[in-house]
């Protein structure tokens, strides 16, 4: 299934939140790949005084309790563990990113407490609130709620899953792509690139930092976007 259009209508949320819906339990996963930046792990980089990696626990929903933070093959966990006591957060080593999304997927789901996930990346510093918010109130009614990027190829690290299904679809075949065992599953729906500007109307959700010229465009963005809350105050 997917959206069509350059906006997702208001009455869509409203269906996905209204009625009762024992799917209540939410937990998250945020993946951090094991690069280094500046001379410390990339997450750890700082945009304004604040590492990367802060920013999207920032954007963690207020309901989920059960947070890991993922580090993926050699990265140093222990480098993660203040940041990571600040949010409540548990730091695991998970599978490296070249094993492929559905090993990390796997991994998220195996490991959280909940109904439902939602799987975001460590160095996507614009990421917001209201779009992971987003994300976690689709999986109620859908079993992946998968965002498609520009060139319109599913972001499965910036998506939201029921975990019960994937847990049951990826132990009955070991060797399925992600693509397969989604399709196996059913019950998907795609975001479209054009959809999402509601949340940003420059798409920043598909940002990532991995250079310092990265780190000073994130900060330009974030400086821009504090000045026009303060406007509008």
């Amino acid at each position: 299934m997917s959206f069509k259009g350059s906006v997702i209508s208001l009455s869509l949320q409203k269906n996905v939140v209204s009625g009762e819906d024992p799917m209540d339990r939410p937990s998250a996963v945020i993946y951090m790949r094991s690069e280094r930046l500046g001379g410390r792990e990339l997450g750890l980089a700082k945009i304004i005084g604040k590492p990367v990696i802060e920013y999207v626990l920032e954007a963690i929903p207020d309901e989920v309790e059960d947070l890991i933070i993922a580090v993926e093959g050699d990265g140093d966990l222990e480098a993660y563990s203040e940041v990571a006591d600040k949010y409540f957060a548990q730091v695991l080593r998970s599978e490296r990113f070249e094993e492929g999304a559905r090993k990390l997927i796997e991994f998220a789901v195996e490991n959280v407490q909940g109904d439902r996930v939602v799987v975001l990346p460590g160095d996507a510093p614009l990421l917001t609130r209201d779009f992971a918010s987003f994300l976690l109130e689709c999986s109620k009614k859908f079993k992946a709620v998968l965002p498609r990027s520009p060139s319109r190829r599913a972001v499965y690290l910036m998506a939201a899953y029921q975990t019960k299904p994937f847990r049951e679809a990826f132990s009955a075949d070991p060797r399925a792509s992600m693509d397969d065992v989604v399709k196996r599953v059913g019950g998907a729906i795609y975001l479209s690139s054009m959809s999402l500007r509601i949340f940003d109307e420059k798409l920043g959700m598909f940002f990532r930092v991995s250079s310092t010229q990265d780190l000073k465009r994130a900060e330009k963005i974030l400086k821009t976007r504090k000045l026009r809350k303060l406007t509008e105050l």
